[in-house]
């Protein structure tokens, strides 16, 4: 039993090593003497991350039970948030596309973590549309605004922001635009 139980552990360390291993994380730059960019992707670039470190309460971004908005391929971005400033990141998918959007604030000193392997994060943020399971196979969903929007506020010092492009309910193949707005406080 004891041998079946570290076995398990064994290659659950080799599945997150792997998928650390595959993630990538693409560094964005606002254009100079801009204060807004937009990135157009495919989640198709993407892979998938197991979820598991997104419920801990150190990271808080999501409960397992919403683990399938976010179970298909991710494409992963990282941008500077300067001090004493405003980010706005808005998510448009392409129609009729389950994709979500996640974001984490983290250090910008040292080397910041990566899905799957964070354990902790200063603030983080997931948009994905609101519903509820009712029991039976009943679902009620709040109306889609067709977009996903996360925000963060800098007071006295900058942060690296991971951004997370997710698909959600497995998918992994779709197109999206990143929209980033940067404002002064």
């Amino acid at each position: 039993m004891r041998f079946q139980y570290v076995l398990s552990l064994l290659l659950l360390s080799l599945v997150s090593l792997a998928t650390a291993q595959q993630v990538k994380v693409t560094p964005l730059q606002l254009p100079e003497g801009s204060m807004v960019g937009e990135i157009k992707g495919n989640l198709s670039s993407g892979v998938k991350i197991p979820m598991k470190w997104a419920e801990q309460s150190s990271v808080a971004l999501v409960p397992a039970t919403r683990f399938e908005q976010f179970d298909g391929n991710q494409v992963l971005y990282r941008i500077t948030m300067p001090a004493a400033s405003v980010i706005k990141i808005r998510m448009t998918p392409q129609s009729g596309k389950k994709i979500n959007l996640y974001a984490l604030r983290q250090s910008a000193q040292g080397e910041p973590q990566v899905p799957p392997n964070v354990t902790s994060a200063i603030s983080s943020e997931a948009s994905y549309p609101i519903y509820a399971n009712m029991g039976g196979g009943r679902r009620v969903q709040n109306p889609d605004k067709g977009y996903r929007e996360v925000e963060f506020m800098s007071v006295n010092r900058p942060y690296s922001i991971l951004i997370g492009v997710a698909g959600g309910e497995g998918e992994v193949d779709g197109e999206f635009t990143l929209n980033i707005e940067i404002k002064g406080r």
